[in-house]
């Protein structure tokens, strides 16, 4: 007997950088609609925000579909600059790093603004060669750079961490679509 319901596998996506990076109000772009409490003061976010983005159908075959749950986390700022955030201890610490270890595909989220920080560098390089987790990075905030602070931006960080990155503004929107579409290509690999 032929078994006709379809597979279902849960994703996690879960949005790291430092505080103020623009995690939170790109988690409400991306579902384009409130989930994440967004303010001026930096360490908002304390405990991982989680919350169900949809199904998504995938694979090849049409008579055995695989279905897979996808789910958002958004978690508070582990640096301020290059210190460790003042909120990220304890309990709130561990959650943040266990969040990390379970997910599928991590959004590293840089200020546009103020760059790469190396605590960051070194965060992805870990999460990405220890713990072989897939990275998307993001320059948010992008709406507030010229081109010649892009240009560098964009050089600089795909030299540093090896991997391309999109521009997003949470602001106009620009590259919302295109994060959409990679994190989608990544959840079909």
């Amino acid at each position: 007997m032929i078994d006709n319901t379809p597979h279902k596998e849960e994703f996690k996506i879960v949005l790291v950088g430092p505080e103020n990076s623009g995690k939170s109000a790109l988690l409400n772009a991306i579902f384009g609609r409130y989930i994440s409490n967004v303010s001026e003061v930096g360490g908002t976010t304390k405990r991982p925000v989680k919350k169900f983005w949809g199904k998504l159908k995938y694979g090849k075959s049409k008579k055995e579909p695989k279905i897979a749950n996808i789910s958002f986390v958004d978690l508070g700022g582990l640096y301020v600059g290059e210190k460790k955030s003042p909120i990220m201890v304890g309990k709130i610490l561990e959650e943040t790093y266990k969040e990390m270890e379970k997910a599928d595909v991590i959004i590293h989220v840089v200020d546009g603004e103020k760059g790469l920080s190396k605590s960051f560098e070194k965060l992805h390089h870990l999460l990405k060669y220890r713990y072989q987790k897939p990275i998307i990075v993001v320059i948010n905030k992008c709406d507030l750079l010229d081109n010649d602070k892009r240009d560098y931006l964009k050089n600089h960080i795909e030299d540093r961490l090896e991997n391309k990155v999109i521009f997003t503004s949470t602001i106009t929107y620009e590259g919302i679509t295109n994060l959409i579409d990679t994190i989608i290509k990544f959840l079909k690999k």
